[in-house]
């Protein structure tokens, strides 16, 4: 009715894993009662927050060394700490709560620590948007097959930290292990990078991947590789995702593999898809540099710098990414460039909003939650866009300081200079 109010909540966990959640309310909510009201279970002594889902200190003492949470809200251009006791939510505020991991305090808060609200609120929407496109039977389908649209909903909901298991009715999680547990193994059975990207979003969505519908995910991966090329399956684009699951599930990644995947760049610094070409895809090398970031390769090796400069070659004057150089702006290469350059934190004491600009992408979000792909609404591009909205890489995440004393909308052209 007219007096439902809107607002987020941002919640982000020591361990960098982050959760957004969208609440409406009637009356009046108090910050902690939104982060109940939205799922998170929560200690705490009136205002302050002791502990959510059993990270922090216990009420009996709040205190505690372990209690590094901070909290705060938007305030147009940055994150306000500062309001206490903090006000009632109005509509359309987002509010973070914050975990540090520095017993000194050194990582305590969230401004520079927390990315801008817009694009945690563009990931909600976009999410919202999924949660309409779901099938009856609980899957997602975008045309080119039901596993793999699943498969990149599990993705996009482990960048949010929602559980798969509760999403929809019958839940995602349902159809890919009780509905089409079949369909499923023969993804993962299919192609390397199938394999790679299932155990991706059953890490991240905190499934078993030693047993996933009686998979060991990590074998499965495994029963690609060979020992003579060091490739897993069909070249670098099996391989990089190959090294991307193995990432996500702790895996150590063969020094072999990473000569493999060296030894294929192009002479431009880019990748073409299991080498069925010799034109390097802008999105392609975005998925290598973090798969070689991944395996632990320095962000000062050759390869990664050489790629970063193919990278940057390919950025166009509205600030977004073809699939190869010289083509126009698509959201999910965006994306990948946006994740490859969160992991490889090209200037990791820059300002990611100055740095980066995640303009075009927001530019190409609909007022419905949707992502555009040739003016329709696209579930693919959808699902791609989220995790790079989460500022989750697929590769590790850099050390990045976030504060946006800018206006963080899309800014259109005003810099067009050659860095990524």
């Amino acid at each position: 009715g007219a007096d439902d109010y809107s607002a987020h909540v941002v919640v982000q966990f020591a361990n960098g894993d982050t959760a957004v959640r969208p609440i409406t309310w009637t009356d009046t909510i108090s910050r902690v009662a939104a982060l109940k009201a939205v799922g998170f279970t929560v200690e705490h002594n009136g205002d302050l927050v002791c502990s959510i889902e059993g990270e922090g200190c216990p009420v009996s003492n709040c205190f505690c060394a372990d209690n590094l949470w901070a909290q705060g809200q938007w305030a147009g251009t940055a994150w306000d700490t500062t309001a206490w006791p903090p006000a009632n939510l109005v509509d359309g505020d987002v509010i973070a709560f914050r975990n540090g991991t520095q017993p000194d305090y050194s990582d305590w808060g969230l401004t520079g620590l927390l990315p801008a609200a817009p694009t945690y609120v563009a990931a909600s929407d976009a999410l919202e948007w999924m949660r309409s496109q779901q099938q009856s039977d609980g899957s997602y389908d975008d045309g080119f097959g039901k596993i793999g649209a699943s498969v990149r909903a599990l993705i996009a909901l482990g960048s949010a930290g929602y559980d798969p298991d509760a999403w929809g009715s019958p839940s995602l999680l349902h159809f890919l292990t009780v509905v089409s547990p079949i369909e499923t193994a023969q993804y993962a059975a299919s192609s390397a990078s199938g394999a790679g990207k299932l155990t991706v979003g059953a890490a991240w969505t905190g499934q078993t991947v030693t047993d996933f519908i009686g998979l060991n995910l990590p074998i499965s991966i495994t029963a690609y590789y060979s020992p003579t090329t060091g490739a897993y399956g069909s070249g670098s684009g099996d391989t990089a995702w190959a090294m991307l699951g193995l990432y996500a599930a702790g895996e150590t990644i063969p020094t072999q593999t990473i000569d493999f995947l060296e030894g294929v760049q192009n002479a431009d610094g880019g990748w073409a898809w299991n080498e069925w070409s010799t034109d390097s895809e802008v999105q392609h090398t975005a998925a290598c540099v973090q798969a070689l970031l991944a395996a632990g390769e320095p962000v000062t090796a050759t390869e990664i710098i050489s790629a970063q400069a193919f990278i940057a070659s390919a950025k166009n004057g509205d600030g977004g990414y073809g699939y190869q150089v010289g083509n126009a702006s698509d959201v999910d290469t965006t994306a990948f460039v946006l994740q490859s350059l969160l992991s490889a934190g090209q200037i990791p004491t820059g300002n990611w909003c100055t740095t980066i600009r995640c303009g075009y992408l927001l530019s190409e979000q609909a007022a419905d939650g949707s992502f555009i792909y040739y003016g329709s609404p696209s579930l693919y591009a959808t699902q791609e866009a989220i995790p790079s909205l989460m500022h989750r890489p697929y590769g590790p995440l850099a050390l990045w300081t976030y504060n946006c004393y800018v206006n963080y909308l899309p800014l259109g052209v005003r810099n067009s200079s050659s860095t990524p």
